[in-house]
């Protein structure tokens, strides 16, 4: 999400912008006074779990008790657990699912109203190049990124005589600080197609702003897509299967 905020202010004329952040993390007060010291944007930021039942609607109460006006919602938070199904804690697999799929949802229906009452608004649902393929010992987490994938397209179709389109990225792997030592282990393929957050961010929102809705960051990943699409559906299962079995 910060990176997301970071690049916003370089997209918009001046003053036009509100941020709205929220997310279960520390640090989010400073990323704010920083945005404030740096750009000539009102900043609100609101540290919420949103796995929790009534937080997409606090939320959604937060904006409009501060009356702000949202034009862009960003669908970021998101998280993964690797292993096979029933090795992993019914707890991690029900936040996935929390997480993932019902706030994404459920943020959206929330917004939509005030949204199509814009001459323009944007939504962007942060996937992964995961939502293209079952994923053997990933499969709750691949699952939900592929709701993600559909529930951008459904909703383009449904929005498309209104100003708001929706966007999904695709990224295939991010190398912040926390992800490269898992990145540094795991298999070529993951490795030559990882990104920096700035990166990411930066193709995200000038994809979103010019309405595409389906986007793959990076050559490298588009490679990797064309060649799956042309592959037979059993193969794909069985190379990623031994890939993340080993990881």
């Amino acid at each position: 999400m910060q990176e997301l905020a970071s690049k916003l202010p370089l997209n918009v004329q001046k003053g036009d912008l509100t941020f709205f952040g929220f997310a279960a993390r520390q640090g989010l007060e400073s990323f704010s006074d920083e945005l404030r010291k740096n750009y000539p944007v009102d900043v609100h930021h609101l540290s919420i779990d949103l796995t929790k039942r009534k937080s997409p609607q606090k939320v959604f109460e937060y904006a409009q008790q501060h009356q702000l006006t949202i034009n862009i919602l960003v669908n970021n938070a998101g998280l993964g657990f690797n292993g096979k199904l029933e090795e992993l804690k019914a707890d991690l697999i029900d936040t996935m699912i929390l997480l993932n799929v019902r706030a994404s949802t459920l943020l959206t229906f929330l917004f939509i109203p005030g949204m199509k009452k814009l001459k323009k608004a944007y939504i962007l649902n942060i996937s992964s190049f995961a939502a293209f393929s079952p994923l053997p010992y990933k499969s709750v987490y691949a699952a939900t990124k592929t709701y993600l994938l559909f529930f951008t397209q459904a909703l383009n179709r449904e929005l498309k005589e209104t100003g708001i389109s929706v966007t999904s990225v695709h990224p295939n792997g991010i190398s912040s600080e926390r992800a490269m030592e898992n990145i540094k282990k795991s298999s070529f393929i993951a490795r030559s197609a990882a990104l920096t957050p700035a990166q990411v961010a930066k193709i995200s929102l000038d994809n979103m702003f010019s309405e595409n809705v389906f986007v793959i960051p990076g050559v490298v990943n588009k490679i990797y897509y064309y060649i799956g699409c042309s592959l037979p559906h059993g193969v794909i299962l069985k190379l990623i299967g031994n890939i993340f079995k080993k990881s």
